[in-house]
C-alpha cells in the first residue's frame, strides 16, 4: 500500500510542480494586473465600510486646493488685509481733514432772573465746517507711511512663506501617499510568492520531501507579510485625514494619487542657489522688510522732536434765541498751530534708543539668517546627491536580488536549494524593493525641502 500512495503523491506533486512553474513563467502582463487588483482592493473595501469618500488627486490639484481652502492661510491672508488697513491710515494723515461740527450750550448766569433783564444768552447752537492741514512734520508722517508700508510688505512675505510651508507639507504628504501604495504593492508581491511557496512545499511536506517545520516558516512569513499591510492601511488612512485637513476638506476622504512614485531630476544650477534663495525666500526677505520698518521707526521719532506745523480754519455760525441772523451771527477762523517739545523726560529720547536696538537686533538676524540659508542649502544639496546614489545603488542591489531569486527558484525545483535558502533570498529581495521605494521617497523629499529653501517650490 505505502509504495502505491508515495507513487500517487509524487505524481500528483510531479503536476502540480509543472502548474507551479507555469505559473511562475506566465505572462507578466497578467502578472501585473492582478498585483495592481490586489493593491487597490483594500483601498476600495475600505472605503465601503468606511463613511469617508475616496477621491482621485494630483500634487498640482491638491497644492491649489490647499491654497485656495487652507483655515490657517486664510488667517495669515486677513492678518495681510489688516497690515494693508495701517498703511492706508498712514496715507491718510498725510491729506486734509474736514469736518462738520455742531455744537449746542445753554447758559443761564442768575436763575431765576429773566434773560432779557441780564442780556445772557440761555440757548447757544453753533454750526461750523473746519479743516486741518499738517504743513511740516519733519518727515514724521513720511516715514509713518514707510513704517507701515514696510510693516505690509513684512506682512505680506510672511503669508508667502506660510503658503510656502504648506505647499512643502501638502507636496510631502504626497508623496508619501504614493510611498505607501508601492510598500502595499511590494508586499502583495511577496505575498503571492509566499503563497506559490508554501503550496509547492506542502506537496513536499506530503510527499515526505520536506518537514512540517519548513511549511511553518513559510506562514510566519505570510503573518509577517499581513501584520505590515495593515500597518500599512492604517497609515495610509492616517495621512490621507492628515491631508485632508491640510486642504481645508470638511471631511476627512481616503485619497488616491493618480501617478505613481518617480524620481523628479532637480534643474537647478547648483552654484545659484544662495543668489535664487536671497532672490525668492520670503523669510529672508521678510527681515528686509521687518529691517526698513525699524529704520522708518526710528525717523519717526527723532522727528517727534523738531516743529509740528498745521494749519487750521473754520467757518460757520452761532445762534441764540435773541439774535437769530446769519449776517450777524458769522463766525470764522484761521491760523497757524505750531508745538514744539521743550522737555518730556526724555521720553523721546528712550525711544529713538528702542528703536535703534531693534533695528540692531535685526541685523544680527538679518546676518545670521543668510549664513543658516547658505548653510541649509549646502547641506540640503548634499542630501539631494547622497539620495540620487542611493537610488541609482539600490537599482543595482535589486537586479541582483531579482537574478539572485529566478536562479535560487530554478535551484530549489531542482532540489539543489532548501526552503530556508529561497526564503532567505526572497526576503533578500523583499528588502531589497522596500530599500529602493524608500530611496526614492527620500529623494523627492530632499528634493522638494531644497526648493522650499531656495522659496521657489
Amino acid at each position: 500500500m505505502k509504495p502505491q500512495k508515495n507513487q500517487k503523491s509524487s505524481k500528483k506533486f510531479g503536476q502540480y510542480k509543472k502548474r507551479i512553474l507555469t505559473a511562475v513563467n506566465g505572462s507578466v502582463m497578467k502578472k501585473n494586473l492582478r498585483v495592481f487588483s490586489l493593491l487597490l482592493l483594500p483601498l476600495f473595501v475600505y472605503a465601503q465600510q468606511s463613511p469617508t469618500d475616496t477621491s482621485a488627486i494630483s500634487l498640482s490639484a491638491v497644492v491649489n486646493e490647499a491654497l485656495a481652502n487652507n483655515e490657517l492661510l486664510k488667517k495669515s491672508a486677513a492678518r495681510l488685509k489688516a497690515g494693508q488697513a495701517v498703511l492706508q491710515q498712514a496715507e491718510g494723515e498725510m491729506q486734509p481733514k474736514i469736518d462738520a461740527n455742531l455744537s449746542y450750550g445753554y447758559l443761564d448766569i442768575v436763575p431765576g432772573f429773566r434773560s432779557v433783564i441780564l442780556g445772557n444768552i440761555e440757548h447757544d447752537f453753533f454750526p461750523t465746517l473746519s479743516i486741518s492741514q499738517p504743513l511740516y512734520t519733519g518727515g514724521k508722517l513720511k516715514h509713518q507711511r514707510q513704517e507701515a508700508l514696510a510693516g505690509m510688505q513684512s506682512l505680506e512675505q510672511a503669508f508667502l512663506s506660510e503658503q510656502l510651508g504648506l505647499k512643502l507639507a501638502v507636496t510631502a504628504a504626497y508623496f508619501q501617499l504614493q510611498s505607501l501604495i508601492n510598500q502595499r504593492q511590494i508586499l502583495f508581491e511577496n505575498r503571492k510568492q509566499l503563497e506559490t511557496h508554501r503550496r509547492y512545499a506542502r506537496l513536499l511536506v506530503e510527499a515526505g520531501h520536506m518537514s512540517q517545520l519548513e511549511l511553518n516558516r513559510i506562514a510566519v512569513a505570510l503573518a509577517a507579510v499581513d501584520g505590515n499591510l495593515l500597518r500599512i492601511d492604517v497609515d495610509y488612512q492616517t495621512m490621507c485625514n492628515e491631508m485632508s485637513l491640510l486642504l481645508g476638506r470638511q471631511e476627512p476622504q481616503l485619497l488616491l494619487p493618480q501617478d505613481s512614485l518617480q524620481v523628479i531630476p532637480f534643474e537647478q544650477n547648483p552654484e545659484n542657489l544662495l543668489p535664487v534663495a536671497l532672490e525668492q525666500n520670503p523669510i529672508w526677505k521678510q527681515v528686509e522688510w521687518d529691517l526698513r520698518k525699524a529704520e522708518s521707526k526710528v525717523r519717526v521719532q527723532q522727528a517727534a522732536r523738531l516743529p509740528q506745523v498745521s494749519a487750521q480754519a473754520y467757518y460757520g455760525y452761532e445762534f441764540g434765541l435773541e439774535s437769530f441772523s446769519f449776517d450777524e451771527n458769522k463766525r470764522y477762523f484761521w491760523g497757524l498751530n505750531v508745538k514744539m517739545p521743550i522737555y518730556d523726560g526724555k521720553v523721546i529720547d528712550a525711544k529713538i534708543k528702542e528703536g535703534r536696538a531693534g533695528v540692531e537686533q535685526i541685523q544680527w538676524q538679518r546676518e545670521y539668517l543668510q549664513k543658516n540659508l547658505s548653510s541649509q542649502l549646502q547641506n540640503g544639496y548634499g542630501r539631494l546627491i547622497e539620495r540620487e546614489n542611493q537610488i541609482a545603488i539600490q537599482k543595482q542591489a535589486l537586479e541582483q536580488a531579482q537574478q539572485s531569486y529566478r536562479l535560487a527558484l530554478i535551484e530549489y525545483h531542482a532540489g539543489r536549494r532548501s526552503n530556508t535558502d529561497l526564503l532567505d533570498i526572497q526576503n533578500a529581495l523583499f528588502n531589497s524593493r522596500l530599500t529602493l521605494n524608500q530611496a526614492m521617497l527620500d529623494y523627492n523629499l530632499a528634493r522638494a525641502k531644497l526648493l522650499a529653501v531656495m522659496g521657489i517650490l
